[in-house]
């Protein structure tokens, strides 16, 4: 069998293909950011009314922190006395030249935050990841 095809079919056909590569690529991509994210769930009032009680909350550990941006930790330091809470949520106030941390709740009544056990530095932190899609 001798197949002939023209210029524009040619054209055509190697659009087609480039085009169905990056769809299929962006997918996968999208896949591996998709299975990438962690999943938590809102305890107490400490963020309210940016995260509520129950609310799930979804984090992504490939994001660096930056100023205003929530966060998802656990911190041995961190830790209330009798209070089985492990996993806090805060916002990132100031970052320091160590890059350690200084986080409140959006709560200031309510949270317990840097103002009661100081920065959070790297090496003191389990870090899980900056909240998305949250202001």
């Amino acid at each position: 069998m001798n197949l002939k095809i023209n210029k524009t079919e040619a054209l055509f056909l190697m659009l087609f293909l480039l085009t169905t590569f990056l769809i299929v690529g962006k997918l996968i991509k999208d896949k591996k950011y998709q299975d990438s994210l962690q999943y938590f769930e809102g305890i107490g009032d400490s963020m309210k009314p940016t995260i509520l009680d129950g609310e799930e909350i979804v984090t992504d550990p490939n994001l660096e922190a930056e100023i205003n941006d929530i966060i998802v930790f656990s911190c041995e330091k961190c830790k209330i006395e009798n209070d089985d809470i492990d996993i806090l949520t805060k916002r990132v106030l100031d970052k320091n030249d160590k890059n350690c941390f200084w986080v409140e709740g959006d709560n200031k009544v309510r949270s317990h935050d840097s103002r009661n056990f100081g920065w959070l530095c790297p090496e003191e932190i389990e870090y899980f990841g900056v909240v998305s899609d949250k202001n």
